[in-house]
């Protein structure tokens, strides 16, 4: 902010958010001594009681916070309802800021340090629009994905399970990547397993996947190499019924799934629209819309982070250094955020594997060196932590080195 925003304000009001309670400083537009101070609950009645007593005291408030999101979101969201507007102070500024104010720390302190930098440093804070919102809308949305894409895996392993007590020559067919096919999991989804696919006869069958959309060629030729592979199977196994009963039920559960994911994802490009964070990111090579509407969202403020190894510790990337007398290695680091860290990973192996990407290049120099591809796809992704803090930070678009570099 600048500081002739400032001079619209006659009371600043600094809340240092809690987990379970917040402490709450007001003070006037000159004098250092309290108007009111105090501890305010987690609670959506006694916050907006004390905002309301802070307002009372004259003049138009400004409310500042020194964390919007998580144990803030409610303070912030009462304090908007009441018509406030609301000022945000990063940690990062915070500390720098508290480093005036001497060593001590208490919460009381800290609130005075949030409503004093408010009214006598604002080009450290900035007022709270709608990106809180986007952004804890897009972590809701990511977080859902997630879950809709374990189930979904967990779901395949099962019908892949059931196909192959059934029938293995058939789940050969449908083995791996194959069953993925919408054709395939519609298959199973209508007849189930060999009983069900042989009541139906190879003509039947053949025709019904033949009118499916975009499978006329496709389709029948599908039903000659599942003919082909029952017909190497004379006897029916145990349980065959019941497999087939709950196969039919797992692959339903698959394309509903399928149907979840893609809503999901028209609602995260929607979103995503609203963030140029996430239009910067999508320029990086294996970060789409999904990875990064989730690293924009899980980093929030990046000025909250000092320096990309803080950003990497973060996200759980950056290996911990052990030493023990002559021995020193590296492991790999424990805890983190995790969907944070997926993301930045995940993106990095699809890099990886784009022919004669500088990725391909750093990947295929790890694993010369003696790595694992797991410890080949950790390093390049910790290398992309580099590039991300260094594009967020100055808002720049995705430079590509040359394979060379």
């Amino acid at each position: 902010m600048k500081r002739s925003d400032i001079a619209a304000y006659g009371v600043f009001c600094g809340i240092d958010v809690g987990k379970t309670g917040h402490y709450m400083v007001v003070l006037d537009h000159d004098g250092d001594k309290p108007l009111l101070s105090g501890s305010v609950a987690q609670d959506e009645a006694a916050i907006r009681e004390a905002l309301t007593k802070a307002g009372d005291l004259g003049g138009r408030m400004l409310v500042t916070v020194d964390q919007y999101g998580a144990f803030g979101s409610l303070t912030v969201a009462v304090a908007k309802d009441m018509g406030l507007d609301v000022a945000h102070l990063s940690p990062r500024k915070f500390k720098q800021v508290a480093e005036i104010y001497g060593e001590d720390k208490t919460d009381a302190k800290d609130a005075f340090i949030i409503a004093d930098a408010s009214r006598s440093m604002p080009r450290h804070i900035e007022l709270v629009g709608e990106r809180p919102e986007i952004m804890a809308e897009i972590k809701v949305l990511t977080s859902c994905r997630d879950d809709t894409v374990r189930e979904r895996t967990r779901c395949y392993n099962r019908l892949h399970d059931l196909l192959h007590r059934a029938c293995p020559a058939l789940d050969k067919v449908l083995s791996k990547q194959k069953l993925h096919n919408g054709l395939e999991i519609c298959l199973v989804e209508r007849y189930g397993g060999p009983q069900g696919l042989k009541r139906a006869g190879k003509t039947r069958v053949a025709k019904w996947a033949g009118s499916l959309k975009y499978c006329k060629t496709r389709g029948p030729k599908l039903a000659e190499t599942v003919f082909a592979a029952l017909s190497k199977q004379t006897v029916t196994l145990p349980a065959t019924t019941v497999i087939e009963a709950q196969a039919k039920k797992v692959a339903k559960r698959i394309i509903e799934l399928e149907v979840e994911e893609k809503e999901l994802d028209a609602e995260l490009e929607r979103l995503s629209e609203q963030m140029v964070e996430v239009e910067i990111l999508r320029s990086i090579p294996g970060v789409g819309r999904v990875f990064g509407a989730t690293i924009a969202a899980e980093i929030g403020d990046i000025s909250r982070f000092a320096d990309a190894h803080h950003l990497a510790s973060y996200a759980g990337v950056a290996p911990v250094k052990k030493e023990s007398s002559t021995i020193k290695k590296s492991r790999k680091r424990k805890g983190g955020n995790r969907r944070l860290k997926n993301a930045f990973v995940q993106s990095a192996v699809i890099a990886a594997f784009r022919e004669g990407s500088a990725e391909e290049t750093y990947y295929k120099k790890k694993i010369a060196e003696g790595k694992t591809h797991q410890q080949a796809c950790l390093a390049l992704a910790r290398r992309r932590v580099e590039v991300v803090y260094a594009m967020l930070t100055n808002g720049t678009y995705y430079e590509p080195l040359p394979v060379a570099a």
